[in-house]
């Protein structure tokens, strides 16, 4: 074997090549190391070691900022520089970042690692007072909110890491590090800053305070409404007491809404003040043991049985069934009547129209002749005609028609001419005759213009029929006798017509006549139309109650809408008429139901003018749109658990948040540090302030004149009988009440103003008593002596006359009135006639205030009702704490039945409803609300961290000189709420409103919340 071809143990000169490349680049790297010692290293190892030392200490860096965050809430920067260096729209998360990025600095600070003689430090930007100096240090940190509100990421950026040897930088970095901390920092302001809110956010606007305490309120409202209206001794129907109940009970669903729990203190105040309130309520005072009361709510577990189990979920007063109103046509329907009985006519039903028909049936005619005397000169001529008619045939008994007859007329014209020559005169004469057949002819047919509907009439032209009697017996030939004698008969209508005279034009076409009708039709198409009266007055239509107290309710026009959807069914119509009588009576009923009707399209009109005035009168009353308030306030029973609160993107539903306010239960009564620790030592505080404005309260006074004024009409000089009525009688129980033990100088000035009102309501009774007279005896056959009588036997249904002024204001007088007529001999039709007169002349008397009675007298009377309850309320109200006395709630009766409200459509119009409003608003303002969440302790364990909302300064200590920089100060949560009920009761007295006197109730400290003699507070516009 060659050495060529011998291969074994031979190495590529390649691989060799590379093999010497690479031991030479070793060998230099070597020596090159002997020759400078490699720093990297040891570097490497103290800065990595630094870096891990610095993420613990940052994280307790957080959590301390995150703690002292909490605690010392930043909500209102201060006006220095570290405060300036916060953003206005989010200084509670800027103060965060802030006191994170001071926080940092400092925990690293002193972190050091040494390796190999080389010693690592990790280091932030320094930070001084300057407001750039801050935002800069502010800058350099992130936070969000991760593990839903459970923790924080913070991302601290511009950490400096650096290596030194001696005094010599060997190696740096630059890092951004992020930690997630577990603190529910940010989810607690979220759910604090959502709370506050939803405390101010409006009624329109939201769930939120307003819109709970416009449900509350409305339920208050309607219930001791009703109750007043039913009988009840309640002359507040809406308070602050109710008020400060209600706005508790709200803030209640508020904490629940905003954090998923209530602060348990104060659902057991809420459970102690349902309690007193409603034991209040019962006897009728206003607030009673004022310091027991507010003992108990600001310190439920001192009360005797509190439990420490959170109150149920309900806060919201169970509103009662509140039926819609129903409206009905009694009014129009009488007035209808009335007028249609007396101007009535069945004339329309019977008429009958005579039409002329003529027609030229043949001419003929003899040619004129021509003049023919030669040779003489015409000078003039003169041309006679005799005419002569004669009747050839007549056919009226065997045709439809009244006359058929067929004339000849035969005119012979006569001309006469005289001629001239040479001075002789000569006349002659010549004639020629014309013939013409002409047809007259009278068709006479049932014309009737009465409005009833087109239907076959059944006899007609005979007797008979339902009512019997000739109904258009003979009608047709007077008819026709009618018409041929305004042409001057049939011979002057053919003559006319052939010779034309006036030409055919002139011809009179036609003539109507009246049929005799019969004796009695009128009295039975009135008693058919009395039926029909008490038809129409029976339809109703239901109104919501929300329509009529947001001013949207039109009663006359869903009445009139009612009665044409029925008007074929009330017209009741026969496919024949039984009769001319029978279409007479139908056409009447057809007048009345259109009388009705114009009457309520009038009457609609007329509302809904009102209603445009009723709102703006209202609505300038109510803080926002009146009708969505109403809606609102008829709506559901407040927000409950469920309406949690939750951002996008940002669910903290698994965070355990329980609020912890301080008071927790806001009264409207002073406290003092004694009862809330964090009130001030030596100050006192009002944590809630209320105003509560009736609208109308006294029957029409000064307080109400504006709504008067603008919808009923007129000044305020006078109230109405009912009013006055109602006022005069709730005196005299007041007077009778009062116990011998009891009188005083005020019991006798309110016997004197009583007696004063009960001389002005009795000439109002006098008044309309001849009135009653004047309408009964108005063609109605009714004596006046026996109307008197009659007047007299009905005032033993009413031995009071304030009694008996309200019944005939508001119509049920009637029913007593006709009974006695008919004792007095009356028969049922003519007293049901005589009642539909007095019904309407009392309503007219009423419009016309012409019965009403001084607003000064009946007001000044009521004053004193007012304040006699109060004194019995206040003299009373401690025994009757302990027995529930019986008596004291008679005696109050008196003034709870004083009259109140606005009547909605107040005569003649139908009373539809009573309607009143309260506004109201509140101020509140916590003095501690803290919230509890686990978080982590300072050690690295389980804890809770409290969020603290109480209007302490904020302050940081920014550069480590031991001087803290105010950053601004935690506000105290504090809200203002205004809403607006509206409450609606059925027609008569009392009414609905507030009768105590007291018509705009302010709390004590109203507008101010919180520490008295606050310099913040300002005083609230007046919302009239």
């Amino acid at each position: 074997m060659s050495l060529a071809d011998d291969d074994r143990a031979r190495i590529p000169f390649a691989l060799v090549g590379v093999l010497l490349l690479l031991g030479a680049s070793v060998y230099a790297t070597g020596i090159a190391d002997r020759a400078q010692p490699s720093v990297e290293r040891p570097a490497a190892a103290a800065m990595d070691g630094v870096t891990r030392d610095a993420r613990p200490a940052l994280r307790m860096a957080v959590r301390d900022a995150a703690r002292e965050s909490a605690e010392a809430p930043v909500t209102a920067p201060a006006d220095t520089a570290a405060g300036r260096a916060l953003n206005d729209s989010r200084p509670f998360v800027d103060a965060l970042r802030l006191r994170i990025a001071v926080a940092a600095r400092q925990s690293i600070s002193e972190l050091d690692r040494e390796r190999g003689g080389v010693r690592a430090t990790v280091e932030l930007p320094p930070i001084d007072e300057s407001t750039n100096s801050l935002r800069r240090a502010k800058s350099g940190v992130e936070v969000t909110s991760v593990d839903g509100g459970a923790a924080m990421r913070v991302t601290i950026r511009n950490l400096t890491i650096r290596a030194r040897e001696g005094d010599r930088t060997v190696a740096q970095r630059r890092r951004n590090v992020t930690l997630t901390v577990e603190t529910p920092v940010l989810a607690l302001h979220r759910r604090a800053s959502a709370y506050e809110w939803r405390l101010n956010r409006g009624a329109l606007d939201g769930p939120g305070l307003a819109r709970g305490l416009t449900t509350r309120l409305t339920a208050v409202t309607m219930a001791r409404g009703y109750g007043r209206y039913a009988g009840a001794p309640i002359r507040n129907v809406l308070g602050n007491r109710h008020v400060e109940l209600s706005t508790n009970g709200a803030l209640l669903a508020q904490q629940r809404a905003a954090f998923g729990r209530h602060d348990p203190a104060g659902a057991r105040a809420v459970d102690v003040a349902t309690l007193k309130v409603g034991v209040l309520d019962v006897l009728g005072g206003r607030h009673g043991d004022a310091a027991a009361v507010t003992k108990a709510f600001v310190n439920p577990n001192a009360v005797d049985g509190a439990t420490s189990e959170p109150a149920s979920d309900e806060f919201t007063p169970r509103r009662p069934d509140a039926p819609p109103i129903n409206a009905s046509p009694d009014a129009a329907a009488d007035r209808a009547y009335l007028g249609s009985i007396d101007g009535a006519s069945t004339a329309e039903s019977y008429r009958v129209r005579g039409e002329l028909r003529v027609a030229v049936r043949s001419r003929a005619s003899e040619s004129r002749p021509e003049p023919r005397l030669r040779d003489w000169t015409l000078v003039d001529e003169d041309t006679s005609e005799r005419t002569a008619v004669t009747t050839v045939e007549d056919t009226s008994t065997e045709s439809d028609a009244v006359v058929d007859m067929v004339l000849d007329v035969t005119t012979r014209h006569t001309v006469e001419r005289r001629w001239r020559r040479n001075g002789t005169v000569r006349t002659t004469s010549a004639e020629w005759t014309e013939h013409a057949r002409v047809v007259v002819r009278v068709i006479a047919a049932y014309d009737p213009a009465d409005g009833a509907p087109d239907r076959p009439t059944e006899p007609l032209f005979e007797p008979g029929g339902a009512f019997g009697g000739p109904n258009l017996d003979g009608a047709r030939e007077r008819a026709a006798e009618a018409v041929l004698d305004a042409n001057g008969g049939a011979d002057a209508v053919a003559e006319r017509v052939v010779t034309g005279e006036g030409g055919g034009d002139a011809l009179v076409r036609s003539r109507t006549v009246t049929a005799t009708r019969p004796a009695g039709l009128d009295a039975w198409i009135a008693a058919d139309l009395r039926e029909l009266r008490r038809e129409v007055a029976n339809v109703s239509v239901s109104i919501p109650r929300t329509a009529v107290a947001s001013g949207g309710a039109n009663a006359p026009g869903r009445l009139a809408a009612a009665i044409r959807e029925r008007r074929g069914a009330l017209l009741d119509a026969p496919a024949t008429y039984d009769g001319v009588a029978d279409r007479a009576r139908v056409a009447a009923r057809a007048a009345y139901l259109d009388r009705v009707l114009a009457d309520l399209d009038a009457r609609a009109a007329d509302t809904q003018e009102r209603n445009v005035d009723y709102r703006d009168e209202f609505g300038d009353r109510a803080t926002a749109g009146l009708s969505k308030l109403i809606e609102l306030g008829r709506g559901g029973t407040g927000e409950r658990p469920t309406d949690a609160y939750t951002e996008p993107g940002k669910s903290d539903d698994d965070i355990v948040i329980t609020p912890d306010a301080s008071p927790g239960y806001l009264t409207l009564q002073s406290v003092d540090h004694g009862q809330v620790p964090s009130v001030p030592t030596g100050e006192s505080a009002h944590p809630l302030t209320a105003r509560t404005t009736n609208w109308i309260a006294l029957p029409y006074g000064n307080a109400a004149s504006g709504i008067v004024d603008t919808l009923l009409g007129g000044g305020s000089r006078q109230v109405s009988l009912d009013a006055a009525a109602g006022t005069l009688i709730a005196a005299n129980r007041t007077v009778a009440a009062t116990s011998p033990e009891n009188r005083s100088d005020e019991s006798a000035v309110l016997a004197a103003n009583r007696d004063e009102l009960a001389a002005a309501v009795g000439e109002s009774v006098e008044e309309a008593e001849r009135a009653v007279c004047d309408a009964a005896t108005n063609g109605t056959g009714v004596g006046r002596s026996t109307c008197r009588a009659a007047v007299v036997d009905a005032r033993d249904r009413w031995p009071t006359i304030g009694h008996r002024g309200q019944a005939m204001a508001n119509g049920s007088y009637v029913p007593a009135f006709a009974a006695a007529l008919a004792t007095r001999g009356v028969d049922g039709a003519t007293a049901d006639e005589v009642g539909v007169r007095v019904r309407v002349r009392l309503r007219e008397l009423s419009a016309e205030r012409a019965v009403g009675v001084p607003a000064a007298t009946t007001n000044r009377t009521a004053s004193m009702v007012q304040q006699a309850a109060r004194e019995t309320a206040q003299r009373q109200v401690s025994g009757a704490l302990e027995n529930a006395s019986a008596k004291a709630t008679r005696k109050l009766t008196g003034a709870s039945r004083l009259p109140a409200g606005m009547p909605v459509a107040p005569p003649p119009y139908s009373w539809i409803a009573t309607v009143n409003g309260w506004s109201v608003t509140v101020h509140g303002e916590y003095q501690r609300f803290a919230l509890r969440a686990q978080g982590v302790a300072p050690d690295g364990g389980g804890g809770t961290i409290r969020y603290v909302r109480d209007g302490s300064v904020a302050t940081l200590d920014v550069d480590g000189d031991g001087s803290a920089e105010r950053l601004g100060r935690g506000k105290r949560v504090d809200f203002e709420a205004s809403t607006t009920v509206v409450a609606v009761v059925p027609p008569g007295m009392p009414g609905v409103g507030d009768v105590d006197g007291n018509r705009d109730e302010r709390s004590p400290g109203w507008p101010c919340p919180g520490v008295d003699g606050d310099e913040s507070c300002e005083a609230a516009d007046d919302p009239e």
